[in-house]
């Protein structure tokens, strides 16, 4: 018994792992409440749960606010775009809701809507995680996520399927949940994200991406 309690058992380290991300949901929080720094926000929240995915011993809140800086101004630059794009996603959904089955175009229109939905997700999902994790600009940052979203769709079916699951567990059957929200969201993808960011970054798959932190 009291080898399962030893703090290097693989699963009581994980156990005490996944207790930190209530903290850093916390810090993930209160760093995206300007809104405008939600972009900065999650980059941090994954250059931490990335490092935790890796077994480096880190500070959490050290390694938080490091990251936050780092990536502050890209992050910003991330953030503002995937937001407008989608803004412009929710409007044309709820014009799509209006028009329900009025004409041709409306059949055209959200034929073409689902798609961009599904990329927009794609990207949405990959691009915060790569920005800790490597140095890029933004249109090359969005392009890597989309590649490797759409390369290894399994790996993204099971990122959306944490996400979603998390969100509705926490909406209809245990609300306390929330208080680890994002944080645990990223804490669970980075398991899949990391050894496989290494894996394409040793095989230079990602030929656009640089100076590997």
């Amino acid at each position: 018994m009291g080898k399962f309690f030893n703090p290097d058992n693989p699963v009581m380290n994980f156990i005490s792992k996944l207790a930190d991300t209530f903290w850093l949901n916390i810090l993930w929080f209160l760093t995206s409440l300007p809104i405008i720094t939600i972009g900065p926000a999650t980059t941090a929240l994954y250059t931490v749960t990335l490092s935790m995915a890796d077994d480096r011993s880190i500070s959490i809140t050290a390694e938080f606010f490091k990251g936050l800086r780092k990536n502050l101004k890209n992050g910003i630059k991330l953030g503002l775009f995937l937001s407008a794009f989608g803004a412009v996603l929710c409007i044309d959904g709820y014009v799509f809701m209006k028009m329900r089955f009025e004409n041709i175009f409306w059949t055209l229109g959200f034929a073409t809507f689902i798609p961009l939905c599904f990329l927009f997700l794609v990207i949405c999902i990959y691009a915060f995680p790569l920005l800790a994790m490597f140095e890029n600009t933004t249109p090359q940052l969005l392009k890597n996520a989309l590649f490797i979203g759409l390369r290894y769709l399994f790996c993204t079916i099971i990122l959306v399927i944490i996400h979603v699951g998390i969100f509705f567990i926490a909406v209809n059957y245990f609300t306390p949940l929330i208080f680890l929200g994002e944080g645990l969201c990223a804490f669970l993808g980075s398991y899949l994200l990391h050894p496989l960011f290494v894996s394409l970054s040793k095989v230079h798959t990602l030929n656009e991406v640089t100076n590997d932190r």
